[in-house]
């Protein structure tokens, strides 16, 4: 059943892409440039697609058919050469307003954190092959080298081309939090480690599939609105996926219950992320052995999973309407900003601008009122 859900999910993102969007011959010629002259980064990327087809054709104990095999092992070159192939465009240094284009800094994360899921596949492969017990240490070097990978990342683009993924897109707060948890999982996924190929292989698929949209995006295909919320599906899809996997192996509420902290400490304590994740590796050090059902503290993850779920609900619900708020602030002194712009313009030529009675924006509660145009009358 879980390989007809993914079908579908498939089937579904690729109706949104296509939802209000061009004609094939406008989206072959805004699609195939100049600058992958021999089709490289194209061929690769059509390689890629129908892996991800076929491995989510056989999701559930068959591990999407991964082994420790050649074949196996070139699926993970071929991502890997996916993403690395990507750096031959250019592209603007800074990032748009909407935020759903993509740009150098996040194509840099882009091929980072897909390739922490590649490396965690190998790792994976190394064992099996070899017939090695799992080495979680490992899985804790990855995270933490891709997040410094990252931050250098950062730095090589400088500040003008700097952004924050998720805290600048244009959506709306809840939103935005729901993919910021869902990054914590996801990094929380890398560093547990499942020995299967499927949940790191679901990870890669969720990277290089939005670099994807938003390069759509940037090549105007399809609209803002429909790529963030074919992002938000496979979102959903892949962390019901990743559960299900951990289930198998009943680490499900062990993973949540930790992805959840993580996402507390982060967002509502702010903690920095080198000690969050340093703290993190150390817990789930700690509560492997807990995934016995005779070790006596396995019973209560149950209860500490549902405190983490409320207690990441709480940070959410303070972080949207603190959002909200300054959302609503930023928008009224936009308005106010607007209104002296149109007084001063209308002051050089003469006319008297008066704004009407709701011309004004409420700050608080996190709303915002209706700003209408100033009246402009001939003195």
């Amino acid at each position: 059943m879980p390989s007809v859900y993914a079908a579908t999910v498939l089937v579904l993102i690729v109706g949104l892409i296509c939802l209000r969007g061009p004609g094939l011959k406008t989206i072959y010629e805004r699609l195939f440039t100049k600058e992958d002259n021999f089709n490289f980064h194209k061929t690769l990327g059509i390689y890629c697609l129908l892996s991800f087809l076929y491995r989510f054709a056989n999701v559930g104990p068959s591990d999407m058919r991964f082994s420790a095999s050649g074949a196996t092992l070139l699926t993970i070159a071929v991502h890997a050469s996916l993403s690395l192939s990507s750096l031959i465009f250019h592209i603007p240094l800074k990032r748009i307003a909407s935020g759903y284009r993509i740009w150098p800094e996040y194509r840099l994360h882009s091929i980072i954190f897909a390739c922490r899921s590649l490396l965690g596949m190998l790792v994976t492969w190394y064992e099996l092959k070899h017939g090695l017990e799992p080495n979680y240490h490992l899985n804790i070097a990855i995270v933490l080298g891709t997040l410094l990978a990252a931050d250098v990342g950062s730095a090589a683009v400088g500040e003008a081309g700097h952004s924050n993924t998720i805290r600048d897109l244009d959506a709306n707060a809840p939103t935005r939090f729901f993919f910021s948890a869902m990054q914590f999982h996801a990094t929380m996924g890398c560093l547990f480690g499942l020995r299967r190929f499927s949940t790191q292989f679901l990870y890669v698929w969720i990277i290089q599939l939005n670099a994807f949209l938003m390069t759509i995006r940037r090549k105007n295909l399809a609209p803002h609105s429909v790529l963030v919320t074919t992002y938000g599906l496979m979102l959903t899809f892949g962390f019901v996926l990743a559960s299900y996997e951990h289930h198998r192996v009943g680490a499900f509420l062990m993973i949540n219950t930790l992805g959840n902290l993580a996402g507390v400490l982060r967002i509502g304590a702010s903690v920095p992320k080198y000690p969050l994740w340093v703290g993190m590796a150390v817990l789930t050090h700690l509560a492997r052995p807990t995934l016995d059902t005779a070790h006596p503290l396995a019973p209560y993850w149950l209860y500490a999973y549902g405190a983490s779920v409320g207690a990441l609900l709480v940070v959410g619900a303070r972080k949207v309407a603190r959002d909200n708020r300054r959302e609503a602030k930023a928008a009224a002194e936009e308005a106010a900003a607007e209104l002296v712009a149109a007084k001063l313009a209308a002051a050089n030529a003469g006319i008297d601008v008066k704004p009407t009675p709701s011309c004004s924006a409420s700050v608080g509660g996190g709303s915002t009122s209706s700003v209408s145009p100033a009246k402009v009358k001939a003195s």
